[in-house]
């Protein structure tokens, strides 16, 4: 996982630090890259990796053009085709989310732990080593600078996970970067990182009006059940019908919520499977970047945006009894580490309501 400073190209400094680079990545016999391209130390990381014949995989925190205006043109106009040449050789392109940038710490500090995360899965499946590789600035000195995203984050988070970081000085490179100007969005809303949990009884449509008292004693009692003894850690919940939507703050306290519903409804009644029809839950969860603010209408705390949507679309898809996750929920699993639950790839799958094609695991205890 690579990451480092921006600053601005076409310095004698420059080529000076492209050289340490190519040094770092061969002293570490690095072959596959995942992070992003912002001007500076990304584009020189990925330049490199792929001069030496590496895989480069690119990720980026939000739409491109988005990303373009906000981390690569603020060094420079001469970044552009170095960014689109690596585009155009990189192995992969992973979005964090294909949303707009919309001037929030959060999606870059949310992009990093997918890289992350990324890598770590990598790693798994490949039966090698991780190792992030750093430019840093001279003036750096320490890791107490506080933030929760830049190259200084980045570092402290790697290795808390229990990582190697391979810093590489910077070297005096100039950083008059120019960034564009953003207007604030919203009144008293806020983003938050968090897990996301939707869940649908499949079958519940054929119940009959003799049923419906026992399912929501049987059935949502149970979740509730679940739910309660969780406690704070389920921040927002919220049911209409047979639906289940709940923020959770922890990828693996969600993780754990998820595989207990599934295992408090098991043994679903007779009554409660429709003749013909597979009756059970489907329980879809993902990790990323949401609002949070207040109901206009009702007045209470609500959480929303474009990841609560994409989760929304995983349960339909989702087997019941199952519970299906994405890859960046995945990822969020393993830079937390998490071992309680495994999860296994199920590939590609497209989601509901023609909501695009998503990485998919299936999450599972251990």
């Amino acid at each position: 996982m690579f990451c480092g400073h921006m600053f601005n190209g076409g310095s004698p400094a420059e080529k000076e630090l492209a050289g340490r680079v190519e040094a770092a990545l061969a002293d570490q016999a690095i072959t596959v890259g995942y992070g992003p391209l912002a001007c500076g130390a990304d584009i020189l990381i990925a330049e490199a990796l792929l001069a030496r014949g590496g895989e480069l995989q690119v990720v980026l925190p939000f739409r491109e053009e988005d990303f373009i205006a906000e981390s690569v043109l603020c060094g420079g106009e001469d970044w552009l085709p170095r960014f689109r040449a690596c585009m155009d050789r990189a192995a992969g392109v992973h979005f964090a989310t294909p949303s707009a940038y919309v001037g929030d710490d959060n999606q870059f500090a949310y992009n990093s732990r997918y890289a992350m995360g990324l890598a770590a899965l990598r790693a798994q499946l490949d039966g090698c080593g991780t190792v992030q590789l750093a430019v840093v600035s001279d003036k750096i000195a320490s890791l107490s600078t506080t933030g929760i995203a830049g190259t200084v984050a980045d570092i402290r988070l790697w290795q808390d996970m229990g990582g190697q970081t391979v810093t590489v000085p910077a070297g005096p490179v100039p950083r008059q970067l120019v960034f564009p100007k953003h207007e604030r969005i919203g009144s008293g809303t806020k983003r938050r990182i968090r897990s996301i949990l939707f869940a649908d009884y499949k079958g519940f449509s054929r119940l009959g009006e003799r049923e419906l008292p026992q399912f929501m004693d049987y059935v949502m009692g149970r979740i509730a059940r679940v739910l309660n003894k969780h406690g704070d850690h389920v921040e927002f919940r919220n049911t209409w019908g047979d639906a289940l939507y709940a923020i959770i703050d922890k990828p693996q306290r969600a993780a754990e919520i998820a595989l207990e519903l599934q295992e408090r409804l098991a043994d679903i009644p007779v009554d409660l499977a429709p003749s013909g029809d597979t009756a059970g839950m489907r329980i879809g969860v993902h990790y990323g970047p949401i609002w949070v603010g207040t109901d206009r209408i009702t007045g209470n705390r609500i959480w929303y945006g474009s990841e609560v949507n994409r989760t929304a679309r995983i349960e339909p898809v989702t087997p019941v009894g199952g519970v299906y996750c994405t890859d960046s929920f995945a990822a969020a699993l393993l830079v937390s580490d998490c071992r309680s639950c495994r999860f296994t790839p199920v590939g590609k799958v497209q989601l509901a309501k023609a909501f695009g094609e998503v990485e998919i695991y299936r999450l599972e205890n251990l």
